[in-house]
């Protein structure tokens, strides 16, 4: 069956291993993206780039606003599925995807596999970006899972701009969780699908995924054998006991009669097996949290006390609304709301259609505690340079260095964010309901490239000599509960903050024009009031700088000054010492440069820089002399 198979094979790295196209090198792959830091996907892009699954264009960019054409997500699909693509058909399936086609072996797969269908005219739609309606539909034949009918219960103000071939899809990758509607209420079908979204539903994808394979479905008994019949009666025909009604409703028996039907099909036997519920969520859970479970039919599911013992479905119907929901899809997720609810323990009934009632769920443990978030939690990410940075709470004059807890870090409790204030004697933050300490927050980290200094008025965290721009850190942040009358503290939860290191900027073109050498760095300069230090000029007609050969400027013959672009600055020569040096194509000016400063307060160390009054491009001859 293609379910199995596409569940089978259905991988993650498989399937993101062809999202960048052209591929590039495994060294290149573990480079953060230079263009992905107000990107809403940028966790799910890191999490793949770390497991090695994604990769750039080659040039430390991911493009996450680009679009992907409808013919590469073809090739995608062949690759992550292991379709066979070196049997094609002899005549083209679509009339825009000709045998020459670089697409044609992976567009004919995914067509013999039975995810591609055209576009009902003969063709495929090549160069056509992916549309978002087209991704929910290729993700959920992916998951396997039945969509027939769902699209009734969609809820978008554009559901009718929907296809009707994508509408049940759509539903099902919703409920899922796959995608999200937009803040206007609309889905958005037939717009493109970007890179960033793409990366962001696989990886939701790979989650629902998960729980869908970590579920087994309960097992469906065969009906009882009947006890043969005496021979006094034998009018009344007994069905063999593997007999199992299809669910289409056609014959389970298309060959020859083995029930006295000759061909019929077989009998509808009434559905007999007890649904079940399973619990998705891990306990405890603080209030707000949703409880996510799975059923195995579709019903209603009931939260109750854990001491109660109801015996019928009319017991579970007198509960207050808040304590039941419905679930429309069977063996996917259902989430059901806390935050209306008070804590203690509980557990969940579910019931089918049919009024039958399963057994009773795991014990639910629903607590009223602080929870602990990133602020932001599509973009967080520390940035840390080579001196480092003081985390503190509140501060009314930060310097560069000072880094704000609450701009990363926020503990909320009742619907409002609670006050954290540094804790210099304990080396950690306290948490404050108004004047009420309810909570410890405790800074440390894993990594090895990172270390953490207690001091006065905060924690000073540093990197490490082994720490460069490509190396990957965190910072761990723990919230525990706090009481005079504790002796242990219990933790509430914990989140990770990613760690980014920037250094040093550095030159990366220099050239001379009219007097005037411009200067570009990689990284935008904040020089605080204060000019790179040039400590020094040279100039040589032939090129060649020896002991005695060339001309040194004074500090009073060049004027240093920053541009309009904050990218560069430039070196202005006076009219007196051009008039002295013999300029010509051959020669050379040598610049040494250092304090060059960027938004973290990095400074650049000595640079040395020659260039040519002939070619523009720089020539380093050596950094830190």
């Amino acid at each position: 069956m293609l379910r199995n198979t596409l569940m089978k094979v259905l991988s993650s790295a498989a399937l993101l291993s062809a999202i960048a196209v052209p591929a590039v090198s495994a060294e290149t792959a573990t480079t953060p993206f230079s263009d992905i830091a107000g990107s809403y996907a940028k966790d799910a892009i890191n999490e793949l780039v770390e497991k090695g699954i994604v990769n750039g264009k080659g040039d430390g960019k991911f493009d996450p606003t680009g679009k992907i054409e409808r013919q590469d997500f073809a090739i995608i699909l062949a690759k992550a599925l292991g379709l066979d693509v070196s049997s094609t058909p002899t005549s083209p399936t679509f009339s825009d995807v000709p045998s020459d086609s670089y697409a044609y072996a992976s567009v004919e797969a995914a067509v013999k596999a039975g995810l591609i269908k055209g576009q009902g005219n003969g063709t495929f739609g090549t160069g056509s970006n992916l549309s978002r309606q087209d991704m929910a539909v290729l993700f959920v034949r992916a998951l396997g899972v039945d969509s027939q009918g769902k699209g009734s219960i969609l809820k978008f103000s554009d559901a009718s701009s929907i296809s009707d071939y994508a509408k049940d899809a759509v539903a099902v990758a919703v409920g899922f969780g796959l995608f999200n509607g937009g803040t206007d209420g609309k889905f958005d079908p037939k717009g493109g699908a970007a890179r960033e979204e793409v990366a962001l539903v696989a990886s939701r994808f790979f989650d629902a995924k998960e729980i869908i394979d970590s579920q087994t479905p309960p097992s469906q008994p065969d009906p009882a054998p009947t006890t043969p019949p005496e021979p006094a009666k034998p009018a009344t025909p007994t069905p063999p006991a593997t007999s199992v009604p299809s669910s289409s409703g056609g014959s389970s028996n298309s060959g020859g009669s083995s029930n006295g039907n000759h061909g019929g099909s077989t009998p509808s036997q009434p559905e007999t097996s007890a649904p079940a519920v399973t619990l998705v969520s891990s306990s405890p859970l603080n209030i707000g949290d949703p409880i996510k479970l799975i059923s195995s039919k579709v019903g209603k599911v009931y939260l109750v006390p854990y001491a109660a013992t109801p015996t019928s479905k009319t017991d579970l119907e007198s509960l207050d609304d808040r304590f039941k929901s419905s679930v429309l899809y069977a063996n996917q997720v259902t989430e059901m709301q806390t935050f209306s609810l008070t804590a203690g323990e509980y557990k969940v009934y579910f019931v089918d259609s049919e009024g039958r009632m399963s057994a009773p769920s795991a014990k639910i443990v629903l607590q009223d505690n602080p929870r602990i978030t990133l602020t932001n939690e599509e973009e967080s990410s520390f940035l840390l340079g080579k001196e480092g940075a003081v985390l503190k709470d509140l501060t009314d004059n930060p310097s560069s260095a000072d880094r704000n807890i609450n701009d990363w870090i926020q503990v909320k409790w009742h619907g409002k964010s609670l006050d954290m204030i540094y804790n210099s004697t304990q080396h950690n933050f306290k948490v404050f309901e108004d004047d009420n300490r309810v909570g410890t927050l405790e800074v440390s980290s894993e990594s090895s490239v990172i270390s953490i200094e207690p001091t006065e008025d905060g924690l000073h965290i540093r990197p490490t000599e082994e720490a460069n721009e490509t190396t990957k850190a965190d910072l761990q942040f723990t919230l525990k509960s706090y009481s005079r009358e504790e002796e242990t503290q219990q933790e509430l939860g914990h989140v990770d903050l990613p760690v980014h290191f920037d250094l040093a900027p550095s030159v990366t073109e220099a050239t001379y024009q009219d007097g005037v050498i411009t200067l570009t760095v990689d990284q935008v300069l904040h020089q605080m009031d204060v000019l790179p230090l040039v400590k020094s000029i040279s100039y040589s007609s032939s090129g060649e700088f020896g002991n005695d050969n060339g001309y040194l400027l004074q500090d009073e013959e060049f004027k240093v000054a920053l541009s309009e672009d904050p990218k560069q600055f430039t070196i202005t020569l006076t009219d007196s010492v051009l008039n002295e040096l013999l300029l010509n194509e051959n020669g050379k000016f040598r610049l040494v440069i250092s304090g060059l400063r960027d938004e973290t307060g990095n400074l650049s160390e000595e640079e040395t820089y020659d260039v040519n009054i002939s070619n523009v491009e720089p020539n380093p001859t050596s950094k830190g002399e």
